[in-house]
């Protein structure tokens, strides 16, 4: 019965923060501007991640297409911080006229079921496509000797609590995969947070911790090295790019299969001629070759779809992000 009650609540707190599309477009300013003209003058992407990164390349390459489509300029400005918070409640406050967007990733949702105040609801936001999937992959040190995800089990097994992973911060997709790997597999590697994925898998290559979780395109250009090994990856489907690197599901754990992803929203209240002009020329962008080699480069896999059909998309991920956070005893330290 307290099970059901839970889930109960849990629902209903999905559907508050996450309000049908078409709810999120009737405020009285979707209804008083004239969208005809639209865009007018330049327009700003807000990211939540440092300049130079993969969601940045991935803005930048977007803003281009914009740009070339529009005629009007499309700018970056990258707001880091706070796990992507800072980027969120910025553009959640913003006018809803289509001059301000985010490009955010799955740690929007992750932080509204970790934080106990988040500065942003869901329902501040309109979803208008999501660009791709962020399989996130799994290496060790070659120094451990093992060649599967089996064969590390094993060496943990024989070895408890002497191996370690590390992940690109604490609650972060990589934290809640690890903490499911330890729990399914049952095993004991110690989790090491960091402030991304750089240093994690930097001190993974040097051996100050066991193994580390990554984004895949990352994670393969440190293969040249020698030192890194690529166990697995959190995806739906292998990876074009990588079609001998088995996923979590194959492996014999489908429930770590939580690929991470990158999405665009506007401000709710934005007139849904604009998000549907955004949505629309998101994915005609997706669908060109060189977009597509970018994304397919980076190890991500390109999505494109529209804003209703990525509204969807993040309710599933609320109710599929919530289960694996609970189940795996996530908290922030």
């Amino acid at each position: 019965m307290a099970e059901l009650v839970r889930s109960s609540r849990i629902g209903k707190l999905a559907c508050r923060l996450l309000l049908p599309a078409a709810l999120l477009y009737c405020s009285p300013a979707a209804f008083a501007q004239d969208t005809t003209a639209f865009p007018n003058r330049p327009i700003k992407i807000i990211t939540p991640t440092a300049a130079g990164g993969n969601i940045d390349i991935l803005a930048r390459t977007l803003a281009e297409k914009l740009t070339l489509a529009w005629g009007q300029g499309v700018v970056v400005e990258p707001r880091p911080g706070a796990n992507g918070m800072l980027a969120a409640a910025a553009v959640a406050k913003a006018p809803p006229d289509g001059y301000t967007v985010l490009f955010s990733h799955s740690a929007l949702v992750q932080n509204l079921l970790l934080q106990p105040n988040p500065p942003y609801r869901l329902a501040e936001l309109a979803p208008v496509s999501m660009l791709a999937l962020f399989p996130i992959a799994y290496g060790v040190n070659t120094s451990l000797g093992v060649n599967s995800l089996q064969e590390l089990i094993a060496l943990a097994r024989a070895r408890p609590k002497t191996l370690s992973f590390g992940s690109y911060g604490t609650g972060s997709g990589a934290h809640v995969i690890g903490a499911g790997l330890n729990r399914a597999a049952g095993i004991d590697l110690t989790h090491v947070p960091y402030k991304g994925e750089v240093p994690a898998v930097t001190d993974m290559m040097s051996g100050q911790v066991s193994s580390a979780y990554g984004s895949v395109g990352y994670m393969a250009r440190q293969l040249g090295g020698g030192k890194v090994r690529l166990l697995a990856v959190a995806s739906l489907a292998r990876l074009k790019n990588f079609p001998d690197l088995p996923t979590f599901a194959e492996a014999g754990f489908p429930s770590l299969n939580l690929p991470g992803w990158g999405g665009i929203f506007l401000p709710a209240g934005t007139p849904p001629e604009i998000v549907a002009r955004f949505s629309a020329e998101i994915v005609k962008a997706v669908r060109m070759a060189d977009v597509v080699a970018k994304i397919d480069g980076m190890g991500f896999v390109p999505v494109g779809n529209s804003a209703d059909a990525f509204g969807t998309s993040i309710k599933s991920e609320f109710e599929k992000w919530e289960v694996a956070i609970r189940e795996n005893q996530i908290k922030l330290d």
